[in-house]
């Protein structure tokens, strides 16, 4: 795997100024709908492989983007890079303008609260029951809570996906469903502002996935950033205001959804196929789905390039 990014904080922790942040690259988001996230020139392997070339994505603040493409593509490893998770070989991942890789200690702690991840396999703790499991971002970054509104917080979320089993469980004694479900939970209980998600209704029954698209529709009501890895057509045609495809380990379009249904057939047949054949979708009022402002469609994100 790639590197991951350590618990210390670079050697600089010198104040950061505007001048600090990398100049824009091509697809950035208009003022209207400002990049919270952004990769730029992304480069990432393992293994000698080539996971990702030269990758370049602006994630636009307050949307729902969803990046699908079949398995090995780069979709967990593009996440992952976006959350700080994995330290690209080379180029610049940016936040709020902002360089992660010159980061001190208390810029990374605000960054780590902004941002709730689920992973594609739960990745939970093994020796840790079901609570500080889900309790642990609280823990983190909300300490003043305190223990027993901890536990309801706790409660209150896995409820609100359906889980009604105990807490004093380990994740061993439960289904891979149930464990996809408390990854979810532990992702979002300290209500970060920016939430990524790797195949968020893997291995979930209809009625779970069915609650994980209701949490998704709440996150999209309250402005939060979503973004979504995945190959599900229903995620995408449910939620994406900004839909990306990803193959062979390039970008090959990202923009609204409309434009990219239209433009990506041939990159991602099947699933593009799939959510052609359901029609336009009703736009919702005060939420944005027509063009990028600046951009063309399909032509935000075009990269080249192996996996």
């Amino acid at each position: 795997m790639p590197e991951v990014r350590p618990d210390a904080a670079p050697p600089n922790d010198a104040p950061r100024s505007p001048a600090d942040a990398a100049p824009p690259a091509a697809g950035t988001p208009a003022a209207g709908t400002p990049a919270i996230i952004e990769l730029r020139d992304v480069r990432a392997s393992s293994g000698g492989f080539e996971i990702l070339d030269g990758a370049c994505v602006a994630f636009p603040e307050g949307l729902c983007s969803v990046v699908m493409g079949p398995a090995g593509s780069g979709k967990s490893t593009l996440l992952k890079v976006a959350a700080g998770l994995v330290v690209p070989d080379s180029g610049s991942v940016l936040y709020r303008g902002a360089d992660l890789a010159r980061f001190g200690r208390k810029d990374e702690a605000a960054f780590r609260a902004a941002t709730g991840f689920v992973f594609q396999d739960a990745a939970l703790w093994a020796d840790q029951n079901i609570l500080m499991n889900v309790t642990m971002p609280l823990r983190v970054h909300k300490a003043w809570l305190g223990p027993s509104a901890m536990a309801e917080l706790a409660r209150e979320t896995l409820g609100r996906l359906g889980y009604d089993e105990g807490m004093a469980y380990r994740p061993a004694e439960l289904s891979a469903g149930e464990q996809k479900l408390v990854s979810i939970a532990r992702a979002v209980i300290h209500e970060p502002q920016i939430v990524l998600m790797d195949d968020p209704t893997a291995s979930l029954d209809e009625d779970a996935a069915e609650r994980v698209y209701a949490l998704i529709a709440k996150l999209r009501e309250r402005r939060r950033t979503v973004v979504i890895v995945a190959n599900s057509s229903e995620l995408a045609y449910r939620f994406a205001d900004r839909l990306g495809i990803i193959k062979g380990g390039r970008l090959v379009a990202f923009g609204a959804y409309e434009e990219t249904v239209g433009a990506a057939e041939a990159a991602l047949s099947g699933s593009i196929a799939r959510l052609k054949a359901r029609g336009e979708r009703v736009a919702e009022p005060g939420r944005e789905r027509g063009p990028a402002p600046g951009l063309d469609a399909g032509s935000e994100n075009s990269q080249a390039g192996d996996v």
